[in-house]
């Protein structure tokens, strides 16, 4: 095991990282805050959380661990309470207080939502537009720099924001400061303290097996205030036929009255079938834990394959787990998709699941670092007539 563990790290060297995340990501001058501090330890002494300690505008998380322990390569994710901060821009730190040593170093930002509400309440680096709903004074500065403001007909301001650097900026109106109001952000970056990903697992056109034209109809309905990172607009999603689907970063809580639908069907066949749903994933589908399928039929007659996609870059294996017998599968490599953070794998399993138990098959994603945020589902083609059936852990 402890050889199998070091040949999964050297093939992925950053699966190692230690590394420190929000929950919630963008959180406000009244949002509890868990920080957790997640790795690998160099021995089998679990870590645990000991102190949180802040001067300043830097927040230290202390570790601890014990001093006689086995040597084996152990993975570790402990959570840290922080409770409530005032609004600004924190520099958070995981400490290994055994070993004096810095393992992870992060930023947070708390914004200050309850003086005027911004909407959206991002912008890029090189500026942009946005409303503060509940004044009429066009005297606005954001990050002390004037802005120009005009009165909308629904009430509010418009204002455009100049470029700044990425990061938290003050928004003054009149005589009273929001700090750390408004965030600035890259837009060639997908910062999670701002966006929320939005996943379309399939968004193919095109032909298939046994004279099968498949289209994806992927449907978007935003809400009144929906905003994204990159364009979308309402309507049908054009399809590139790219093997993870599409990806879209939405500003986080804006798109809680948005609608979406997926769906693809074989157009050679409409006339047996209107086609398969897809889910459309939301970030908190993905899941620091095994996925499990339940009730794969595989009978010969159709193909099967694995789709993974993961918010975090770490190897992955997956085996079936059949009592009681157990069917090991390869590492499945996750490749990072173009313009986000997110990686995608798959792999053909028809030939890897034994036949005649078309109940009771488990897939557990397992993983040397801490478990990765994964979301999969298994795609069942039938050879003959094509139709597509979708199992989605639950």
């Amino acid at each position: 095991m402890i050889g199998l563990l070091a040949a999964l790290l050297l093939l992925n060297p950053f699966a190692s990282a230690d590394a420190i995340r929000f929950t919630p990501p963008n959180p406000t001058t009244h949002t509890s805050i868990d920080a957790i501090a997640t790795g690998t330890w160099p021995d089998g002494c679990v870590p645990q959380p000991a102190s949180v300690s802040v001067s300043g505008s830097t927040i230290t998380l202390h570790l601890v661990a014990g001093s006689v322990c086995p040597a084996i390569i152990t993975s570790y994710s402990t959570v840290f309470h922080l409770d409530l901060l005032p609004a600004g821009e924190y520099t958070v730190v995981t400490v290994d207080d055994v070993r004096s040593k810095e393992l992870a170093r992060q930023t947070l930002v708390v914004r200050e939502a309850d003086t005027f509400v911004l909407r959206p309440y991002a912008v890029p680096v090189t500026g942009g537009k946005f409303s503060i709903v509940n004044t009429s004074n066009t005297a606005v500065k954001v990050g002390g720099v004037s802005a120009p403001a005009v009165l909308q007909s629904d009430g509010g301001v418009l204002v455009d924001a100049p470029p700044h650097v990425a990061g938290p900026a003050d928004v003054t109106v009149g005589s009273v400061t929001a700090k750390a109001a408004l965030i600035y952000y890259d837009p060639t970056a997908a910062d999670p303290a701002v966006f929320e990903p939005l996943l379309f697992p399939v968004s193919f056109e095109g032909p298939g097996a046994a004279g099968s034209q498949w289209t994806t109809e992927n449907v978007v309905e935003l809400g009144a205030h929906s905003f994204f990172r990159d364009p979308v607009a309402n309507g049908r999603l054009a399809n590139d036929s790219k093997p993870w689907g599409r990806v879209f970063y939405a500003v986080r809580g804006t798109i809680e009255d948005a609608s979406f639908n997926s769906r693809v069907r074989d157009l050679s066949r409409q006339a047996q079938s209107a086609g398969t749903e897809v889910p459309v994933v939301r970030e908190r589908e993905f899941r620091a834990r095994p996925l499990r399928f339940l009730n794969i039929p595989n009978d010969g007659r159709s193909r099967l394959t694995l789709r993974v996609w993961s918010l975090d870059d770490a190897p992955i294996l997956f085996n079936t787990d059949t009592s009681p017998i157990s069917f090991p599968l390869p590492l499945i490599p996750m490749t990072r998709i173009d313009g986000t953070t997110m990686f995608f794998g798959s792999v053909d399993v028809t030939a890897r699941l034994p036949q005649g138990t078309p109940n009771g098959i488990v897939f557990a994603a397992t993983s040397p670092t801490p478990a990765p945020r994964l979301w999969g589902m298994i795609s069942i083609t039938n050879n003959e007539t094509q139709q597509v059936t979708l199992v989605t852990p639950q």
